[in-house]
């Protein structure tokens, strides 16, 4: 038992370093590096290498000061790491907010019109058309958009095409499927879920690198690329998400059905008998 803590220790102090400390230090050095250099001298490298060569100066032979100050770094990287998962997890809501309607409610309509417009196009098209038209609309969403944005519908969209494909509501049937799940598949859907709250932490670090340009201007552009590229992994890490939890759906909805004694005269769940499982998985809610 000792052991395992020992190892679970480490593990958690490593994760700790990699995803908080080791991002914050880098933060918190840009910060310094801000606030000697600004906006007039923002390139001045030798400017900026002339104040580390003072600072390493100032501590040399100097352990005690040294060792608060180095304290006093790992401090400052960590409360900047814990603020850019807070960021992060504000960045994480507005991908899959549905609201406030009198900001989301335009966007909703664009992004359905588009996909209308597509999905019309899809049932005029001839045979040969079929496959890119339909790669067109599914682009925009999978269903019928409802979010503002396209990771919202993504994420909405798996509920939305298991109901309408076993009458099944994943807000209450998901808790029990998830006890039936094997072990592989659990850990898939962990680490997609994982990857997708990593992309929005990203997301939010761009959003305080760009924050940090009104006192340095390339901050800016560190903030708009840092940003992109987790707006990027987030699309990315929704859509495997989403693929996830249908693919554990279609693999073991029967498997949830028959663990609750139903009987599939097809050998396969309807959404009648679907919607009879979400009907005693509410229980009256």
């Amino acid at each position: 038992m000792n052991a395992f803590l020992a190892e679970l220790g480490k593990r958690f102090a490593e994760r700790w370093m990699a995803l908080l400390v080791l991002p914050g230090a880098l933060y918190a050095a840009l910060v310094m590096a801000a606030s000697r250099l600004g906006q007039r001298h923002a390139l001045g490298l030798r400017r900026l290498a002339d104040t580390v060569s003072g600072w390493a100066n100032a501590y040399d032979h100097r352990p005690v000061p040294a060792a608060l100050l180095a304290a006093a770094v790992v401090l400052a990287a960590l409360a900047v790491g814990l603020l850019a998962r807070g960021a992060g997890m504000l960045v994480e809501a507005v991908w899959s907010a549905a609201g406030p309607s009198w900001l989301a409610d335009p966007l909703v309509r664009r992004r359905r019109a588009r996909w209308e417009r597509a999905d019309q196009a899809l049932r005029r098209a001839a045979d040969r058309d079929v496959a890119a038209l339909a790669a067109a609309r599914n682009a925009i969403a999978l269903t019928r958009p409802a979010r503002p944005t396209w990771i919202g519908d993504r994420l909405r969209g798996a509920g939305v095409r298991v109901r309408h494909q076993y009458g099944l509501d994943l807000e209450f049937g998901w808790p029990r499927l998830w006890g039936l799940l094997p072990e592989q598949c659990r850990a898939d859907l962990l680490a997609a879920r994982g990857a997708l709250t990593q992309a929005a932490t990203q997301t939010g670090w761009g959003a305080l690198y760009v924050g940090l340009g009104a006192r340095w201007w390339p901050a800016v552009l560190a903030g708009l690329v840092t940003g992109a590229v987790g707006w990027r992994r987030g699309r990315v890490a929704a859509a495997t998400l989403a693929d996830l939890t249908e693919s554990a759906v279609d693999l073991h909805v029967r498997d949830l059905a028959q663990a609750l004694g139903v009987d599939l005269p097809a050998d396969r769940v309807t959404p009648a008998i679907g919607r009879r499982l979400t009907e005693e998985f509410r229980k009256g809610a």
